[in-house]
Parts: structure tokens; C-alpha cells; sequence
């Protein structure tokens, strides 16, 4: 069923309610959103688009997030996010994946969007929409609502969106969620945390990833409560969104708590209205976890454990367990899992208290990637390949070991080692050059770069000088740390021995 369908009725039922909320304060009301997302809907079928097709979605965290992706849906088209964060040569190597039929796309990313133009085949300025200006929805330029068609019917297994993640090769991958994946995504956060139409919920994680749009916002649209979307994070501007609006629940990644404890400004707001909080993106301490929970009064902290390609929540616990150092939770009902011997060929599964990677499938876990010739190489026999190392206890209790390759998870955001490699290796003074994690306490993990200078003279200013105009990516992949060595040590068969350099240069 078109997930469209259920937010339809929603919408319907309480119209004068506040769904929304920007950071300014502004409102859009169920009524309001039901409009919104059937001028959208309207615009793409004017357009004759529907049915399957692709619809990129580019706009910062505003309100009109929503009922851009709730438009898109209603008219049969797929919704695909796009990450805002990415440089230009990521967002048209994206786009030329995706090969969407339209985008619809913010003022505030007007210039992006002229260059997309001519690096994208097939996207122009007459498939282009700016569904927003100056942060509002731009509803003079749309149809009126009651052109829209009815919701298009769309079944379970057909897809909803496709949602690009970074992958180990460095590539953004676009992963397929279908209908039944979303719906069925929506229920385990509206079940699993217990959100009812009374929540508001202060959403912080940006919206292109399933933390902030299955996580924080359409679960408590979908139960009927209202989301306070901030724009870009800052830890003052949430402990006052909270306060302002009373917010009873909220997400964030670890570094963000780190900021929020960090900022003394935070401590001036009333937070005691949280009575749920979720984290997740990369590993977190239990002192920063106790210490955040204590110092904003907030009623029970959940970890949220989750991909793209398991479109979100997948394992968390509830405000009965005793959190302890590692402690994932229990995979939600909507899921099947296994841990599995990293080392053999074949799936099989590994006694209590050892360590082995987590598969999964089930109603949330996506059919495949958008190209389809990855799909062998995350999948074993419809079981997907999490790469994460976890150990399971006697009650069935996962715990986080670590990855299961060399991905860097750094303030919640994927970074692939040889990417970066490949980008500093352009550098006219860099010889060689090896790129992993090393623990940070606000970031999880810092993007590391061991440098062999070509000449004596390179300095980690001057790498960071080089990158900001030169290395074409995304900023949370610079590197934090340089260290310039002599010479790399090497496995046997002459391949960097990252372990041993990790060892060498220390935390």
C-alpha cells in the first residue's frame, strides 16, 4: 500500500492541529501539510510524472521536507533524498545514478543546482522545481491542491524511495526502500518509543537520512503529534527549541550530545520535558551518555541502531534494560537475524558470546541497491551483510564489537578510507598516503591521514589549505588529524599494514 495513503488519513482527521514547526516559530498545520503535498502532487502530474518515477529531492531541514516526500508518494512517483552535505562532484555522480525525472530543490541551492544543470544529463530547468524560497513553501508556484490526483496505488514491494549512502568503495550507493520497508519502519519507532499524538518531537538529524526522516519526523506526523524542525544543528538553538515548544522527544548522534554538554549556553533552558531520547550513528560512552542524561533531565535514553539499507531503526532496547557499556538492544520485531562467523564462506551462525557479524532480513530490510550488480555482495541467500560486529548474551542482548571492515564512522556520517586516499593523493606534495579512524570523543572517530611527503617543507596546514579548494568532497570527510611518517609498514604481501600504523602513531 502507498505509504501516502496512511498519512492521508491523518491528515484528514485533525486539520486544525500543528504538524510542523520551523525554528522561527512558524506553523503548518495537518490541514496545511494535506494542501502542501497535494500542490506537489498536482505540480508532478502536470508534469506526467508518477508511476515509478524518480524525484530528487534537494532542500535543507525546513518544513517543506515533508510534504515534498509525502507529494511525491501520493502522486506514485519514488522520493530520493539527496545528501546536502555532499560536494558537487558527489551530487552528480548521485544524480547520474539516480537519473531522476525531476528535482525539486531550495533557493538556498540555487548555484549547486545551475552546475548540476550542466554536469547532470537530462536535468535541466524544465524539470526543475525551487519548491522553496526564503525557507517557506513556494505555493503560488504550484497547482492548486484540488488538482491533485488521488493517492497513486502503489504495492508493498514497489519502491518508495532510494536513498544514497557512501559505501566502502567510496561511491555513493543508492539503496532501495519499498513502500512495505517504510511502513513497516514507521510502526517500529512509533511502537518501539511509544510516540502518540502527544509528543512533539524536536528533530536534529538532517532529514536526507533515516535517523531524521523515519526516525524524528514521519513516525510522530504518523501518529499525529508535531515536529520542530531545526535547520542546521546547534546545540544552544535545540536546548531552546525544546524548551520553547516542550518537547517530550528527540534524536541525536553522539557528537551532538557532546556538543550540548559542551555548550554552557544549553544550561539555561528547561529540558525536563524529554521524556525520550534517541542516539545512534556511532559509538558512544557511557559517561557521555549518563552525563547528558542527567544534565537535561531526560526520562530514558534509547539507542537507535540502523542503516540505510535497513531503512532505520533495526535493533534498539527499552527504559527496562540497564544500559551498559556496547549495549545495542534486541533487533525490533520487524526483523530476522543472525550472527555469523566473519571468516567462513558460507552463514553460520556462532554461539553466545562470541563475536560474528549481524545480518538481517525482514519487513524494514531493502530488496537491494538501485544498482543492482552490488546486491551480491551485500546479500547472502536474502540475508544482508550489516559489516557489523556484535556479540549477542544469554538473553538475548546485542552488543557493538566494531565494524567488520575499515569504514569510518565519524559524527554519524560514513567516510570510505580510499576515497579521501584518492583525494590527497592529488596533491602535488603527497608521495603516499594511508586514510583510517582513530577515536575522537566528539566525533566517534576522526578521519586520520598518514601522510609521506613528497617534500620536507608539506605541512598539516597546508593540507588543509589544499583540501578546501581542491579535494571536491563533502567536509566531514577532511581530515582532523595528519601525521606525516617516513615510510609506511606492510603486510607480506606489501599491502600498508594499517594496524600497525595505528599502533604506531597512537590515539
Amino acid at each position: 500500500m502507498n505509504v501516502a495513503v496512511r498519512f492521508q488519513h491523518r491528515m484528514g482527521e485533525q486539520p486544525e492541529k500543528t504538524a510542523i514547526v520551523d525554528a522561527g516559530g512558524a506553523e503548518v498545520t495537518y490541514g496545511d501539510l494535506d494542501r502542501q503535498t497535494r500542490q506537489v502532487a498536482a505540480w508532478l502530474d502536470a508534469q506526467g510524472l508518477g508511476g515509478g518515477d524518480r524525484v530528487a529531492v534537494y532542500l535543507p531541514d525546513t518544513a517543506t521536507y515533508l510534504p515534498v516526500v509525502l507529494g511525491i508518494w501520493r502522486a506514485g512517483a519514488i522520493a530520493s533524498p539527496i545528501n546536502t552535505r555532499f560536494g558537487v562532484d558527489e551530487l552528480a555522480y548521485t544524480l547520474g545514478d539516480l537519473e531522476p525525472a525531476a528535482l525539486l530543490g531550495s533557493d538556498a541551492f540555487a548555484d549547486t543546482i545551475d552546475d548540476l544543470h550542466d554536469e547532470v544529463d537530462g536535468l535541466d530547468p524544465s524539470n526543475t522545481l525551487l519548491v522553496e524560497r526564503e525557507g517557506g513553501f513556494v505555493a503560488d508556484d504550484l497547482p492548486a491542491a484540488d488538482a491533485a490526483p488521488d493517492p497513486a496505488r502503489r504495492l508493498d514491494d514497489e519502491p518508495a524511495v532510494v536513498m544514497y549512502t557512501s559505501g566502502t568503495t567510496g561511491r555513493p550507493k543508492g539503496v532501495v526502500q519499498t513502500h512495505r520497508n517504510v511502513g513497516a519502519q514507521l510502526d517500529v519507532n512509533v511502537t518501539a518509543f511509544g510516540v502518540t499524538r502527544a509528543d512533539t518531537s524536536v528533530v536534529a538529524v538532517p532529514l536526507f537520512h533515516v535517523g531524521g526522516l523515519y526516525g524524528g519526523a514521519l513516525p510522530v506526523l504518523l501518529a499525529g503529534g508535531t515536529i520542530v524542525v531545526q535547520p542546521a544543528w546547534d546545540a544552544t538553538e535545540w536546548a531552546d527549541l525544546v524548551d520553547a515548544h516542550g518537547a517530550t522527544f528527540t534524536g541525536l548522534i553522539p557528537t551532538m550530545m557532546l556538543d550540548a554538554l559542551n555548550t554552557e549556553a544549553t544550561r539555561e533552558y528547561d529540558t525536563s520535558s524529554l521524556e525520550r531520547a534517541v542516539y545512534g550513528g556511532s559509538p558512544a560512552t557511557e559517561e557521555t551518555l549518563d552525563t547528558f542524561q542527567q544534565v537535561f533531565e531526560v526520562g530514558a535514553l534509547h539507542n537507535y541502531y540502523g542503516q540505510t539499507e535497513n531503512t532505520g531503526l533495526s535493533v534498539t532496547y527499552d527504559a527496562d534494560t540497564d544500559r551498559r557499556p556496547g549495549l545495542l538492544g534486541r533487533p525490533v520485531q520487524a526483523v530476522e537475524y543472525r550472527v555469523v562467523d566473519v571468516t567462513a564462506d558460507e552463514l553460520v551462525d556462532v554461539g553466545p558470546n562470541e563475536e560474528g557479524e549481524l545480518v538481517l532480513r525482514g519487513d524494514i530490510i531493502t530488496p537491494g541497491y538501485w544498482d543492482e550488480s552490488l546486491d551480491a555482495d551485500y546479500f547472502t541467500d536474502g540475508w544482508l551483510h550489516t559489516d557489523d560486529v556484535v556479540r549477542e548474551d544469554e538473553d538475548g542482548l546485542l552488543y557493538y564489537v566494531d565494524r567488520a571492515d575499515d569504514m569510518i564512522i565519524s559524527g554519524g556520517e560514513n567516510v570510505a578510507p580510499s576515497e579521501v586516499e584518492n583525494a590527497l593523493q592529488e596533491h602535488p606534495s603527497v608521495e603516499a598516503v594511508a586514510v583510517f579512524g582513530t577515536p575522537h570523543e566528539r566525533w566517534g572517530e576522526a578521519v586520520t591521514a598518514a601522510i609521506v611527503a613528497a617534500d620536507p617543507d608539506l605541512t598539516d596546514e597546508g593540507i588543509e589549505e589544499w583540501w578546501e579548494t581542491n579535494a571536491g568532497l563533502a567536509g566531514y570527510k577532511r581530515p582532523r588529524r595528519v601525521e606525516f611518517v617516513e615510510e609506511f609498514p606492510r603486510t607480506a604481501t606489501q599491502k600498508v599494514d594499517k594496524v600497525t600504523l595505528k599502533e604506531q602513531l597512537g590515539e
